[in-house]
């Protein structure tokens, strides 16, 4: 596979458009920002809309309150017409709930009014860094056959992507955030199951996030903690295989997966052999009627039973466009009632035990 995430070393500057209705944030924006990107800006929404149809943009500053819609409505509409945009609010009224709101909806940060102006560079460069890594990645997801293809051009796809990865890291195009990891593995794959649809990666992390609760209350070593970090984080690799418009229909359906295709990248890419085997037997059942193997009991290795309690509850308590998500305390009694069929269920006792102890936020 010929290298194609090494970056371009052109005098590139990222274009952020700014929206804000009063003049002074514009400006002092603009001046910030001004000797690292170029910059538009727009005094509301609509006139936003009509800037990111005419010209090319990298990142958003958008601010939480404008004069025709709320910025959080607009942050819907660019992610949804112009998904590849990365979106930053700024505001004086934020509160942790519509932080936590916009963040969910695919902002890539959130700052306050009066902003900190180095943080807001910071944050800024780094989004502009992350638009870049994804950018290089999506035509590869797109046109790429060997990734997912027969040994042994997968592994051999995978490492040249792994090596491209790290060219990347060494000169400097991953943010900050990415620099101090020993493996550029964690990260490649955040950006991939990004690169392919943002729920991906939001689904994936909060089934990490779960596991890891879990896994808390658990005698685990800690390779086995690792690898169930990331083999949750993971779990779903078989979807960036898939058409786009496929991805969110077949998140839904677990009978459309194809965990053995996930395991085969898994192993190609360089997972551990307990994070492979989260991805290829998460949709196993504890009465035998899972797949791909109808695996009973404890058959199922422990990791992946925990996967599968922690994926079917961010099922029910996420949020999606064609349903409503459940309560938490809805969700687990859900989960309670599957205990002995679909789960272990002293993994269920204790996973609903944890969840009402520390639930998570959404």
């Amino acid at each position: 596979m010929p290298s194609t995430l090494v970056p371009d070393t052109s005098d590139h500057k990222p274009t952020v458009l700014i929206v804000d209705d009063e003049a002074a944030p514009r400006a002092a924006l603009t001046q910030i920002l001004r000797q690292d990107f170029h910059i538009l800006t727009a005094e509301n929404a609509r006139a936003a809309l009509a800037v990111l149809d005419d010209h090319g943009v990298d990142l958003v500053t958008l601010d939480l309150k404008l004069p025709d819609c709320s910025g959080s409505d607009l942050l819907n509409d660019i992610k949804r017409t112009h998904t590849e945009i990365e979106v930053i609010m700024v505001t004086a009224y934020g509160s942790l709930q519509s932080a936590m709101d916009c963040i969910r909806h695919g902002a890539a940060g959130f700052l306050l009014k009066p902003f900190n102006a180095s943080e807001l560079l910071t944050i800024s460069l780094q989004t502009a860094q992350k638009k870049l890594r994804l950018d290089q990645l999506r035509p590869l997801l797109t046109n790429s056959t060997t990734l997912w293809g027969p040994e042994p051009a997968c592994t051999k796809s995978w490492q040249a992507l792994r090596d491209d990865y790290t060219t990347m890291n060494r000169t400097g195009s991953l943010s900050a955030s990415h620099s101090d990891e020993t493996s550029p593995l964690v990260p490649l794959i955040s950006d991939l199951l990004e690169a392919k649809d943002r729920h991906l990666l939001n689904h994936g992390s909060r089934v990490s996030f779960y596991a890891t609760l879990v896994a808390n209350r658990l005698s685990l070593s800690i390779a086995e903690q690792q690898s169930l970090a990331l083999g949750a984080l993971v779990h779903d690799l078989d979807l960036i295989s898939v058409p786009d418009s496929h991805v969110l229909n077949m998140e839904s359906d677990p009978q459309t997966h194809c965990p053995d295709l996930g395991a085969r990248m898994g192993r190609a890419m360089g997972l551990s052999a307990d994070a492979v085997q989260i991805v290829a037997l998460h949709h196993e059942r504890w009465d035998g009627t899972g797949y791909p193997f109808g695996l009973r009991d404890d058959s199922t290795p422990l990791l992946a039973r925990i996967v599968g309690i922690a994926q079917m509850f961010d099922d029910l308590t996420a949020e999606k466009s064609d349903r409503t998500s459940l309560p938490i305390n809805e969700a687990l009694q859900q989960i309670e009632q599957q205990a002995g069929t679909a789960f272990d269920p002293a993994l269920t006792e204790l996973f609903c035990r944890t969840m009402r102890e520390q639930p998570p936020q959404h």
